[in-house]
């Protein structure tokens, strides 16, 4: 039967593809169980600091929640002039600016430029202003305007920063995790992209991704690349500008904030289409083998180890073709193709297991596993559908949330 014989071959091969991204991710996650015990068994020393941070926040009609993000930035424990909020009021049409002056201690810049939209664009802007008026900062971070931050979030910072690093990655997740089930599945593949991967990465001595919020960038860093990444993705586009010339981003887990997600999949849309289609950037195979070619040339781990993550399918890619070769298993395969269906499906469970394990959830989360079939296929959708479209994906369009 030829026809049974070369879907059986298919099958294999679809096999053998899928087990590559796969292994790499149960690496990564052996590698953050390790590390996550190593570093729970050291103990850090909490000394002062020195270090002077410029907080940047990027701020497009954000007048409902901006003044929650300041507040919790107004009860860091740090030292108060060692650290100055600096709001982008970037083409704003309500009353975000009036706000933050109305607080009496952050600054606020207001940006009108209608072709240059966008928050890669409104950082440039920032730190050409912050050069030109002499105001002069050791580190600068970068929040989201939906965002809280932990108490100790400076402190953690600084401590990075003291130990070398010259930039860094907060722990960036979900503020209201349990508000509904869209919540809670994001709760998850955040925590997998932002805290499992890095942390593996971390443990593996290679480099953590941007993720835009809560990234923390030394002043000579910036002088050496400047920022000129202006993409949908501005975050990851810099982050590749950085791991290229063999910088590394350090990831920092106790510096946490948090932010807040759309409840519904309607608007979670606007959102994922920017996520996924990462309009302004360059093709990803033209960026892998620049960086794998580069990463060879040097023998760096770390550049080498950014081209596979780079061609790592998205999860719901991965889930949804491990469900497909599953079940052509038990249509057409042999025991060992059952097998192999059955192992590559474990290997998923034990990467999502991993984060389940070293954050402890809230139950919420466990029933959201329920609407996970759900959320795959939303997913799915947007990868490859809506992101092709050129609605949401060109400028800094609001994301709708129910509030702070």
């Amino acid at each position: 039967m030829p026809a049974l014989q070369i879907a059986r071959g298919l099958l294999l091969l679809a096999e053998i593809v899928l087990a590559l991204p796969i292994l790499y991710l149960c690496i990564l996650s052996a590698s953050a169980l390790l590390y996550a015990r190593k570093r729970a068994e050291q103990k850090s020393a909490l000394t002062r600091s020195e270090i002077n941070f410029a907080i940047l926040i990027p701020a497009h009609n954000e007048e409902t929640i901006i003044g929650t993000l300041l507040q919790s930035l107004s009860e860091l424990v740090y030292p108060k002039d060692l650290y100055t909020v600096y709001v982008i009021a970037d083409n704003c049409t309500d009353s975000t600016a009036e706000l933050v002056r109305n607080s009496g201690w952050a600054r606020v810049y207001e940006r009108h430029d209608l072709s240059r939209r966008g928050k890669g664009f409104a950082l440039n802007w920032m730190l050409q202003r912050l050069d030109e008026e002499q105001l002069m900062h050791d580190a600068y971070i970068v929040l989201d305007a939906d965002s809280v931050v932990a108490p100790n979030f400076l402190q953690a910072m600084a401590r990075a920063l003291g130990q070398g690093a010259q930039a860094l990655q907060a722990h960036n997740t979900v503020l209201n995790t349990s508000a509904s089930p869209s919540t809670a599945l994001r709760w998850i593949a955040l925590t997998l992209m932002n805290h499992v991967r890095p942390l593996g990465r971390n443990g593996l001595g290679a480099s953590s991704t941007l993720t835009g919020n809560g990234m923390c960038l030394r002043r000579a860093l910036l002088q050496r690349h400047p920022w000129q990444a202006f993409s949908t993705g501005e975050d990851y586009q810099y982050y590749l500008t950085l791991i290229e010339h063999g910088e590394h981003v350090v990831y920092v887990p106790e510096a946490v904030v948090r932010s807040e997600m759309p409840t519904t999949f309607a608007q979670m849309r606007t959102q994922d289409i920017r996520w996924e289609a990462n309009v302004g950037s360059p093709p990803t195979w033209r960026v892998a083998l620049r960086l794998l070619r580069s990463g060879l040339s040097n023998r760096d781990l770390a550049r080498i180890e950014a081209v596979v993550e780079l061609l790592t399918p998205p999860l719901s890619f991965l889930v949804g073709w491990c469900f497909l070769v599953l079940l052509a298993s038990l249509l057409v395969g042999t025991p060992l193709e059952l097998l192999a269906g059955l192992i590559l499906s474990a290997g998923l469970l034990c990467y999502i297991g991993t984060a389940l394990y070293l954050l402890r959830p809230p139950r919420a989360i466990y029933v959201a596993l329920l609407h996970a079939p759900r959320f795959v296929l939303w997913k799915l959708w947007v990868y490859f559908v809506l992101r092709k479209s050129k609605k949401h994906t060109g400028e800094w369009v609001r994301t709708s949330r129910t509030g702070a």
